[in-house]
Protein backbone atom coordinates (compact mmCIF):
# COMPACT_ATOMS: atom_id res chain seq x y z
CA UNK A 1 0.00 0.00 0.00
CA UNK A 2 2.33 2.54 0.93
CA UNK A 3 4.57 2.03 -2.46
CA UNK A 4 1.72 2.79 -4.49
CA UNK A 5 1.23 5.72 -2.51
CA UNK A 6 4.23 7.00 -3.67
CA UNK A 7 4.29 8.83 -6.79
CA UNK A 8 6.77 9.89 -9.59
CA UNK A 9 7.43 13.62 -9.22
CA UNK A 10 10.02 14.28 -12.18
CA UNK A 11 13.46 13.21 -13.85
CA UNK A 12 16.69 15.24 -13.38
CA UNK A 13 20.16 14.49 -15.02
CA UNK A 14 21.93 15.44 -11.46
CA UNK A 15 20.27 14.91 -8.34
CA UNK A 16 22.60 16.25 -5.15
CA UNK A 17 21.53 15.32 -1.99
CA UNK A 18 22.44 18.38 0.37
CA UNK A 19 22.59 21.83 0.38
CA UNK A 20 25.77 22.37 2.00
CA UNK A 21 28.77 24.54 0.74
CA UNK A 22 29.83 21.18 -1.33
CA UNK A 23 26.19 20.65 -2.41
CA UNK A 24 25.85 23.75 -3.28
CA UNK A 25 29.03 24.04 -5.72
CA UNK A 26 28.21 20.42 -7.07
CA UNK A 27 24.95 21.87 -8.04
CA UNK A 28 25.44 24.55 -9.75
CA UNK A 29 29.00 23.27 -11.49
CA UNK A 30 26.15 20.75 -13.24
CA UNK A 31 23.69 23.01 -13.87
CA UNK A 32 25.91 25.70 -15.57
CA UNK A 33 27.42 22.86 -17.65
CA UNK A 34 23.69 22.31 -18.63
CA UNK A 35 22.43 19.84 -17.05
CA UNK A 36 18.86 19.71 -15.22
CA UNK A 37 20.08 19.74 -11.79
CA UNK A 38 17.93 18.81 -8.66
CA UNK A 39 19.80 20.04 -5.09
CA UNK A 40 17.33 18.69 -2.25
CA UNK A 41 17.93 20.09 1.19
CA UNK A 42 16.14 19.12 4.71
CA UNK A 43 16.17 22.43 5.94
CA UNK A 44 14.70 25.38 4.04
CA UNK A 45 18.00 27.35 3.66
CA UNK A 46 21.19 26.35 1.77
CA UNK A 47 24.66 26.82 3.36
CA UNK A 48 24.77 24.14 5.70
CA UNK A 49 27.84 24.53 8.66
CA UNK A 50 28.23 27.98 7.08
CA UNK A 51 24.67 29.13 8.03
CA UNK A 52 22.07 26.49 9.29
CA UNK A 53 25.06 24.91 11.38
CA UNK A 54 26.05 28.38 12.91
CA UNK A 55 30.08 28.41 11.41
CA UNK A 56 30.35 31.71 9.30
CA UNK A 57 33.19 31.20 8.75
CA UNK A 58 34.27 29.41 5.76
CA UNK A 59 38.34 28.22 5.34
CA UNK A 60 40.81 27.71 4.06
CA UNK A 61 40.96 29.35 0.39
CA UNK A 62 45.02 30.75 1.10
CA UNK A 63 47.91 29.00 1.62
CA UNK A 64 51.58 30.38 2.68
CA UNK A 65 50.23 33.95 0.63
CA UNK A 66 48.10 32.89 -2.15
CA UNK A 67 45.30 31.14 -3.41
CA UNK A 68 44.74 27.47 -3.47
CA UNK A 69 40.65 27.41 -3.83
CA UNK A 70 38.89 29.17 -6.42
CA UNK A 71 35.98 28.40 -8.84
CA UNK A 72 32.28 28.66 -7.28
CA UNK A 73 33.24 28.55 -3.77
CA UNK A 74 35.85 31.69 -3.99
CA UNK A 75 33.00 33.65 -6.39
CA UNK A 76 30.70 33.17 -3.62
CA UNK A 77 33.14 34.80 -1.38
CA UNK A 78 34.39 37.74 -3.37
CA UNK A 79 30.84 38.60 -4.83
CA UNK A 80 29.48 38.75 -0.63
CA UNK A 81 33.03 40.86 -0.10
CA UNK A 82 32.09 43.24 -3.05
CA UNK A 83 28.38 43.75 -1.55
CA UNK A 84 29.99 44.41 2.02
CA UNK A 85 28.59 40.94 3.26
CA UNK A 86 32.02 39.10 3.86
CA UNK A 87 35.35 40.13 5.40
CA UNK A 88 38.09 38.24 2.96
CA UNK A 89 41.32 37.88 4.55
CA UNK A 90 45.06 39.06 3.97
CA UNK A 91 46.80 36.82 2.18
CA UNK A 92 50.11 38.72 2.39
CA UNK A 93 49.96 38.90 6.37
CA UNK A 94 48.97 34.95 7.27
CA UNK A 95 47.94 34.40 10.48
CA UNK A 96 47.05 31.38 12.44
CA UNK A 97 44.57 28.72 10.68
CA UNK A 98 41.34 30.18 12.26
CA UNK A 99 42.09 33.30 12.11
CA UNK A 100 42.87 33.26 7.86
CA UNK A 101 38.70 32.05 7.32
CA UNK A 102 36.59 34.34 5.29
CA UNK A 103 34.15 35.96 7.75
CA UNK A 104 30.34 36.56 6.10
CA UNK A 105 27.36 37.19 7.23
CA UNK A 106 25.20 33.92 7.50
CA UNK A 107 21.89 35.52 6.23
CA UNK A 108 23.56 36.93 2.99
CA UNK A 109 25.24 34.22 2.46
CA UNK A 110 21.99 31.76 1.69
CA UNK A 111 20.26 34.59 -0.44
CA UNK A 112 23.73 34.69 -2.62
CA UNK A 113 23.57 30.73 -2.74
CA UNK A 114 20.00 30.81 -3.54
CA UNK A 115 20.67 33.83 -6.38
CA UNK A 116 23.70 31.75 -7.39
CA UNK A 117 21.95 29.11 -7.74
CA UNK A 118 18.51 30.23 -9.41
CA UNK A 119 20.80 31.98 -11.92
CA UNK A 120 22.16 28.35 -12.79
CA UNK A 121 18.34 27.17 -13.48
CA UNK A 122 19.36 24.45 -10.33
CA UNK A 123 15.61 23.61 -9.13
CA UNK A 124 15.68 23.58 -5.07
CA UNK A 125 13.65 21.54 -3.22
CA UNK A 126 13.93 22.98 0.58
CA UNK A 127 12.38 20.63 3.45
CA UNK A 128 12.20 18.05 1.12
CA UNK A 129 14.87 15.21 2.45
CA UNK A 130 15.61 11.82 0.82
CA UNK A 131 13.95 9.20 2.61
CA UNK A 132 15.05 6.07 0.71
CA UNK A 133 17.20 5.62 -2.78
CA UNK A 134 15.86 2.95 -5.23
CA UNK A 135 18.08 1.16 -7.94
CA UNK A 136 20.37 -2.40 -8.30
CA UNK A 137 23.67 -3.68 -9.05
CA UNK A 138 25.57 -0.25 -7.77
CA UNK A 139 23.59 2.22 -9.99
CA UNK A 140 21.18 4.02 -8.57
CA UNK A 141 17.53 4.88 -10.11
CA UNK A 142 15.86 7.75 -8.06
CA UNK A 143 15.45 9.05 -4.95
CA UNK A 144 12.28 9.16 -2.39
CA UNK A 145 11.51 12.47 -1.05
CA UNK A 146 9.18 13.53 1.49
CA UNK A 147 7.28 16.46 0.80
CA UNK A 148 4.13 18.05 2.21
CA UNK A 149 2.31 16.04 -0.37
CA UNK A 150 3.80 13.35 1.35
CA UNK A 151 6.09 10.92 -0.45
CA UNK A 152 7.02 11.61 -4.02
CA UNK A 153 9.65 9.70 -6.42
CA UNK A 154 12.40 12.14 -7.98
CA UNK A 155 14.42 10.09 -11.34
CA UNK A 156 17.57 11.00 -11.76
CA UNK A 157 21.02 9.89 -14.38
CA UNK A 158 23.80 10.62 -11.52
CA UNK A 159 23.62 11.28 -7.96
CA UNK A 160 25.53 13.07 -5.33
CA UNK A 161 25.87 12.52 -2.07
CA UNK A 162 26.21 15.76 -0.45
CA UNK A 163 24.56 14.75 3.10
CA UNK A 164 27.95 14.94 4.93
CA UNK A 165 27.28 11.47 6.83
CA UNK A 166 26.98 9.42 3.41
CA UNK A 167 23.44 8.54 4.01
CA UNK A 168 22.51 8.59 0.29
CA UNK A 169 25.69 6.27 -0.49
CA UNK A 170 25.51 4.24 2.80
CA UNK A 171 21.43 3.54 1.96
CA UNK A 172 22.70 2.20 -1.88
CA UNK A 173 25.01 -0.05 -0.24
CA UNK A 174 28.34 1.59 -0.41
CA UNK A 175 30.94 0.39 1.82
CA UNK A 176 32.12 2.75 4.58
CA UNK A 177 34.13 3.19 7.90
CA UNK A 178 32.35 4.80 11.23
CA UNK A 179 34.58 3.77 13.74
CA UNK A 180 33.48 3.42 18.10
CA UNK A 181 35.23 6.94 18.82
CA UNK A 182 34.07 9.83 16.81
CA UNK A 183 35.08 13.75 17.01
CA UNK A 184 32.70 15.64 18.94
CA UNK A 185 30.18 17.80 17.41
CA UNK A 186 29.09 21.33 18.49
CA UNK A 187 26.03 23.14 19.15
CA UNK A 188 26.57 26.52 17.90
CA UNK A 189 24.77 29.71 19.47
CA UNK A 190 25.51 33.56 20.08
CA UNK A 191 24.94 36.12 22.88
CA UNK A 192 23.33 39.47 23.35
CA UNK A 193 26.53 40.76 25.35
CA UNK A 194 28.62 43.89 25.96
CA UNK A 195 31.75 44.66 24.04
CA UNK A 196 33.75 45.66 27.10
CA UNK A 197 34.28 42.87 28.92
CA UNK A 198 36.67 42.47 31.90
CA UNK A 199 38.56 39.02 30.61
CA UNK A 200 40.36 38.68 34.04
CA UNK A 201 37.33 38.82 36.10
CA UNK A 202 35.29 36.55 33.59
CA UNK A 203 37.95 33.86 33.55
CA UNK A 204 38.02 33.69 37.43
CA UNK A 205 34.44 33.56 37.29
CA UNK A 206 33.87 30.49 34.93
CA UNK A 207 36.58 28.89 36.88
CA UNK A 208 34.63 29.15 40.24
CA UNK A 209 31.79 28.17 37.93
CA UNK A 210 33.87 25.21 37.41
CA UNK A 211 34.26 24.26 40.31
CA UNK A 212 30.82 24.34 41.79
CA UNK A 213 29.74 22.15 39.19
CA UNK A 214 27.65 25.03 37.04
CA UNK A 215 29.93 24.47 34.11
CA UNK A 216 30.46 20.44 33.17
CA UNK A 217 32.86 19.13 31.17
CA UNK A 218 32.45 19.77 27.24
CA UNK A 219 30.40 22.52 27.69
CA UNK A 220 33.54 25.19 26.65
CA UNK A 221 36.59 22.91 25.32
CA UNK A 222 38.92 25.92 26.63
CA UNK A 223 38.10 24.24 29.98
CA UNK A 224 41.29 25.83 31.53
CA UNK A 225 39.29 29.10 31.73
CA UNK A 226 42.46 31.13 31.02
CA UNK A 227 40.50 32.78 27.53
CA UNK A 228 36.88 32.44 28.87
CA UNK A 229 35.81 35.35 27.06
CA UNK A 230 35.94 33.20 23.76
CA UNK A 231 32.37 32.01 24.97
CA UNK A 232 30.76 34.99 24.10
CA UNK A 233 31.35 34.16 20.39
CA UNK A 234 29.02 31.10 20.58
CA UNK A 235 30.63 30.00 17.80
CA UNK A 236 32.67 26.17 18.01
CA UNK A 237 32.48 26.65 22.16
CA UNK A 238 30.78 23.20 23.61
CA UNK A 239 31.71 19.46 22.46
CA UNK A 240 28.77 17.29 22.51
CA UNK A 241 29.59 13.33 22.07
CA UNK A 242 27.21 11.67 19.63
CA UNK A 243 27.00 9.93 16.45
CA UNK A 244 25.98 11.37 13.58
CA UNK A 245 24.70 8.70 11.57
CA UNK A 246 22.58 7.02 14.33
CA UNK A 247 19.63 9.29 15.16
CA UNK A 248 18.97 8.08 18.39
CA UNK A 249 22.37 9.31 19.19
CA UNK A 250 21.43 12.36 16.90
CA UNK A 251 18.02 12.79 19.40
CA UNK A 252 20.40 12.88 22.83
CA UNK A 253 22.94 14.95 21.66
CA UNK A 254 20.29 17.75 21.04
CA UNK A 255 19.02 17.60 24.41
CA UNK A 256 22.79 17.82 25.94
CA UNK A 257 23.62 20.31 23.54
CA UNK A 258 20.55 22.66 24.79
CA UNK A 259 22.00 21.94 28.36
CA UNK A 260 25.11 23.09 27.77
CA UNK A 261 24.16 26.13 26.14
CA UNK A 262 21.68 26.62 29.28
CA UNK A 263 24.26 26.11 31.92
CA UNK A 264 26.25 28.67 30.00
CA UNK A 265 23.71 31.17 29.89
CA UNK A 266 22.60 31.14 33.12
CA UNK A 267 26.29 31.51 34.30
CA UNK A 268 26.96 34.21 32.01
CA UNK A 269 23.66 35.90 32.80
CA UNK A 270 24.56 35.92 36.66
CA UNK A 271 27.74 37.18 35.86
CA UNK A 272 25.89 40.04 33.98
CA UNK A 273 22.69 40.44 33.21
CA UNK A 274 22.91 41.51 29.68
CA UNK A 275 24.80 38.64 28.59
CA UNK A 276 21.75 36.41 27.04
CA UNK A 277 21.70 34.00 24.11
CA UNK A 278 19.32 34.78 21.36
CA UNK A 279 20.23 32.72 18.24
CA UNK A 280 20.69 28.68 18.87
CA UNK A 281 21.85 26.47 15.97
CA UNK A 282 19.32 24.18 14.78
CA UNK A 283 21.29 20.94 15.43
CA UNK A 284 24.17 20.03 17.05
CA UNK A 285 26.46 19.84 13.95
CA UNK A 286 28.88 16.56 13.39
CA UNK A 287 32.84 16.88 12.40
CA UNK A 288 33.13 13.32 11.99
CA UNK A 289 30.46 10.19 11.21
CA UNK A 290 30.71 7.78 8.10
CA UNK A 291 33.35 7.83 5.57
CA UNK A 292 32.15 6.48 2.54
CA UNK A 293 35.31 4.02 1.03
CA UNK A 294 36.10 4.67 -2.21
CA UNK A 295 38.36 4.58 -5.57
CA UNK A 296 40.93 6.24 -3.52
CA UNK A 297 41.55 6.22 -0.20
CA UNK A 298 43.19 9.79 1.19
CA UNK A 299 45.69 8.69 4.69
CA UNK A 300 47.17 11.00 6.53
CA UNK A 301 50.47 10.66 4.64
CA UNK A 302 49.08 11.43 1.80
CA UNK A 303 47.53 14.23 2.81
CA UNK A 304 50.53 15.88 4.65
CA UNK A 305 53.25 14.34 2.46
CA UNK A 306 50.95 16.77 -0.26
CA UNK A 307 51.68 15.02 -3.55
CA UNK A 308 49.10 15.36 -6.15
CA UNK A 309 48.33 12.62 -8.88
CA UNK A 310 47.03 12.81 -11.78
CA UNK A 311 43.85 12.23 -10.93
CA UNK A 312 44.21 15.32 -8.00
CA UNK A 313 40.96 17.59 -9.15
CA UNK A 314 41.18 19.71 -5.96
CA UNK A 315 43.49 21.11 -2.87
CA UNK A 316 42.42 20.95 0.66
CA UNK A 317 44.54 22.91 2.99
CA UNK A 318 43.72 22.64 6.75
CA UNK A 319 46.03 21.35 9.77
CA UNK A 320 45.45 17.84 11.08
CA UNK A 321 42.41 18.68 13.30
CA UNK A 322 41.30 16.15 15.19
CA UNK A 323 38.92 17.24 18.39
CA UNK A 324 39.18 14.63 21.11
CA UNK A 325 36.65 13.31 23.42
CA UNK A 326 39.14 12.97 26.54
CA UNK A 327 38.33 15.15 29.74
CA UNK A 328 41.16 18.44 28.42
CA UNK A 329 38.83 18.61 25.54
CA UNK A 330 42.21 18.69 23.40
CA UNK A 331 43.04 19.17 19.61
CA UNK A 332 45.13 16.72 18.15
CA UNK A 333 46.77 19.31 15.53
CA UNK A 334 49.64 18.21 12.94
CA UNK A 335 50.55 20.97 10.77
CA UNK A 336 51.40 20.88 7.26
CA UNK A 337 55.40 22.03 6.53
CA UNK A 338 56.05 25.59 4.51
CA UNK A 339 54.82 25.43 1.03
CA UNK A 340 52.99 22.16 0.62
CA UNK A 341 49.19 21.97 -0.22
CA UNK A 342 47.52 18.26 -0.21
CA UNK A 343 45.39 17.98 -2.87
CA UNK A 344 42.07 15.70 -3.39
CA UNK A 345 42.32 12.46 -5.84
CA UNK A 346 38.88 11.97 -8.07
CA UNK A 347 38.73 8.46 -6.79
CA UNK A 348 38.01 9.47 -3.25
CA UNK A 349 35.07 10.46 -4.77
CA UNK A 350 33.27 7.85 -6.29
CA UNK A 351 31.92 4.59 -4.21
CA UNK A 352 33.58 1.79 -4.68
CA UNK A 353 31.97 -0.22 -7.82
CA UNK A 354 29.09 2.10 -8.10
CA UNK A 355 28.53 3.35 -11.59
CA UNK A 356 26.35 6.67 -11.24
CA UNK A 357 26.87 7.93 -7.73
CA UNK A 358 29.29 10.28 -6.23
CA UNK A 359 30.31 11.94 -3.04
CA UNK A 360 31.63 15.17 -1.98
CA UNK A 361 32.28 16.74 1.29
CA UNK A 362 33.21 15.49 4.50
CA UNK A 363 32.07 11.78 3.86
CA UNK A 364 34.74 11.68 1.03
CA UNK A 365 37.44 8.65 1.58
CA UNK A 366 40.02 8.84 3.75
CA UNK A 367 41.19 7.57 7.38
CA UNK A 368 39.86 10.12 10.64
CA UNK A 369 43.20 12.05 10.85
CA UNK A 370 42.95 13.25 6.97
CA UNK A 371 39.00 13.43 7.15
CA UNK A 372 40.06 16.00 10.25
CA UNK A 373 41.64 18.40 7.78
CA UNK A 374 39.64 17.82 4.45
CA UNK A 375 36.36 18.31 5.96
CA UNK A 376 36.33 21.99 6.04
CA UNK A 377 34.38 24.06 4.21
CA UNK A 378 36.61 25.46 1.51
CA UNK A 379 37.62 22.25 0.87
CA UNK A 380 34.31 21.09 0.50
CA UNK A 381 32.83 23.23 -1.99
CA UNK A 382 36.03 22.70 -4.50
CA UNK A 383 35.31 18.66 -3.77
CA UNK A 384 31.34 19.78 -5.10
CA UNK A 385 32.32 21.76 -8.21
CA UNK A 386 34.74 18.53 -9.23
CA UNK A 387 31.85 15.96 -8.40
CA UNK A 388 29.21 18.14 -10.24
CA UNK A 389 31.93 18.60 -13.20
CA UNK A 390 32.28 15.05 -13.24
CA UNK A 391 28.67 13.73 -12.90
CA UNK A 392 28.02 16.24 -16.56
CA UNK A 393 31.05 14.36 -17.90
CA UNK A 394 29.70 11.03 -17.25
CA UNK A 395 26.49 12.12 -19.10
CA UNK A 396 27.89 14.05 -21.83
CA UNK A 397 30.50 10.65 -22.32
CA UNK A 398 27.76 7.97 -21.30
CA UNK A 399 29.84 6.31 -19.02
CA UNK A 400 30.13 5.58 -15.67
CA UNK A 401 31.49 8.08 -13.02
CA UNK A 402 34.91 5.98 -12.62
CA UNK A 403 35.28 6.09 -16.30
CA UNK A 404 35.29 9.11 -17.15
CA UNK A 405 38.31 11.32 -18.93
CA UNK A 406 40.39 12.54 -15.73
CA UNK A 407 42.30 15.12 -18.09
CA UNK A 408 39.05 16.61 -19.10
CA UNK A 409 37.92 16.64 -16.04
CA UNK A 410 41.25 18.59 -14.50
CA UNK A 411 41.03 20.51 -18.56
CA UNK A 412 36.85 21.74 -17.55
CA UNK A 413 37.83 22.81 -14.35
CA UNK A 414 40.46 24.95 -14.69
CA UNK A 415 38.16 26.14 -17.79
CA UNK A 416 35.45 27.44 -14.98
CA UNK A 417 37.85 29.11 -12.84
CA UNK A 418 38.91 26.12 -10.27
CA UNK A 419 42.54 25.73 -9.38
CA UNK A 420 43.74 22.22 -10.23
CA UNK A 421 47.02 20.83 -8.76
CA UNK A 422 49.85 20.49 -10.60
CA UNK A 423 50.88 16.75 -10.79
CA UNK A 424 53.85 16.21 -8.92
CA UNK A 425 56.48 14.76 -11.63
Amino acid sequence: MLQSRIKRMDSFDVIVCGGGPAGFTAAVAAARLGCRTALLERYGMLGGAMTVGGVPAPALFHAWGKLVIKGIGWELMERLAEAGWATLPDPSTPKRHPEMAVKVNAPMAAWLMDKMSQEAKVELFFHQPVVEVLGRDKSLEAVVISTKSGLQLLEGKVFIDCTGDGDIAAWAGADYELGAELQPGTLGFYLKCSADVDSEKLNKSYMEAREKGLILHGDFWGENGRNAVTILRGLNVNHVVFNGADSRSRTKAELAGRESVARISHWLRDFESEFQPIIIAPEVWARESRRIIGEAYITVDDYLEAKAGPDAVCHSFYPIDQHTTDKKNTIKNIFLEEGKVPSIPYGALVPKGFKNLLVAGRCISGDRLAQSAFRVQASCMAMGQAAGTAAYLALTDNCAVGEIDLQQLRGVLAEKGAIVPEVAS
